[in-house]
């Protein structure tokens, strides 16, 4: 099996563990076989030795208990948007050490793995293990080699025997979260071609299968497809914003501002993309504040999008982009000099 040299400088377990009651609550979920008292010395067994030689586990340890811890991990990752580096370590220890007690799930993320790896953490013969063990969980049939061997064509372009393999995965897991996140992926192949009406099935099909927190993508391509019909356009991208998909308050912004006239919900919009360093919500609240006449906030935007994009690299020359908002806000600046307000935040509504 591959291994990894770790570093031994780490923290202690029990202080980067997440919440146990935010633990337990997931093994229950999960449907877990074991409670967290007694994965808690096979976890500490595992992270004291990360790295290492095989380890020896107790009888009826098997490799899907320790997937299903590491399952929990990603989750709890997930859902409080926070990552800590040693326990990012921790859940590849434990695939690779489900891999070695027979796990296939594990088995197939870990052959991926090394066949994705360009940083040469894993060595040509790893590779070549790692193809043959795809090639022998594949005359299995078993699920997850269909689903990341469709997800490595399509991040290769591969988007024909992406599909091909998508299809062959969903013949034999129909209706899990991984299931949804196939949906998701057909439908952007399918929308990357302009096949449309099977991009939204697919885009719909996702959002059934999984809680929201994993489709928000799937909503907003929604909110793409549904243009023509803005209500239900907006309702998808306000799912989508609900679990902060950047890409999303733009969109909402100009919709709220342009469409359905709504400069208040506009600009609330505008300010939360903003705040996560999106220059077009920048520039949408410039626009906003312009559209109200408030010229002070447009001429405190305006000055920030500058500031912004001369510390990001960027090149947003507000004179182009806004020529004749920019032309009739120093128009007014000429006949009303601006007196200074305190701020109250940098992108205030």
């Amino acid at each position: 099996m591959l291994v990894r040299a770790y570093s031994t400088q780490r923290p202690l377990l029990l202080d980067i563990l997440p919440q146990r009651k935010l633990i337990k609550r997931l093994l229950f979920d999960f449907d877990a076989r074991m409670n967290l008292r007694k994965y808690m010395p096979l976890i500490q067994n595992i992270y004291d030795n990360i790295g290492k030689d095989k380890l020896s586990f107790p009888p009826k340890v098997r490799g899907s208990d320790l997937l299903l811890f590491q399952k929990v991990l990603s989750e709890i990752r997930t859902q409080t948007h926070t990552s800590n580096q040693h326990l990012v370590r921790l859940e590849d220890e434990l695939i690779e050490r489900a891999a070695e007690l027979g796990s296939r799930d594990a088995l197939t993320i870990v052959s991926f793995r090394a066949l994705r790896d360009q940083s040469g953490e894993y060595t040509d013969e790893d590779k070549v293990q790692a193809k043959k063990f795809i090639d022998q969980l594949r005359k299995l049939e078993h699920p997850l080699v269909y689903k990341m061997g469709g997800d490595y064509d399509f991040d290769q372009g591969r988007y024909n025997e992406a599909v091909k393999q998508y299809w062959k995965f969903v013949k034999l897991d129909p209706n899990s979260f991984l299931s949804a996140e196939v949906y998701k992926t057909m439908g952007m192949i399918y929308f990357q071609q302009n096949q449309l009406l099977r991009a939204k099935l697919f885009f719909e099909k996702s959002i059934k299968l999984a809680p929201i927190s994993r489709v928000a993508q799937s909503h907003y391509m929604l909110g793409l497809i549904y243009e023509v019909d803005p209500l239900r356009s907006r309702y998808h991208f306000e799912m989508a914003a609900t679990q902060g998909f950047k890409e999303s308050f733009k969109t909402l912004g100009f919709m709220e501002l342009n469409y359905f006239k709504n400069l208040y919900k506009a600009k609330k919009w505008f300010q939360m993309g903003a705040e996560l360093g999106d220059h077009n919500c920048m520039i949408g609240l410039f626009d906003a504040y312009i559209q109200e006449k408030n010229w002070k906030a447009a001429r405190r935007t305006m000055d920030m999008i500058t500031k912004f994009s001369e510390q990001n690299g960027l090149e947003l020359n507000m004179k182009s982009l806004r020529k004749d908002s920019v032309e009739q806000l120093i128009e007014h600046e000429s006949a009303a000099p601006i007196t200074q307000q305190k701020d109250k935040s940098l992108w205030d509504v």
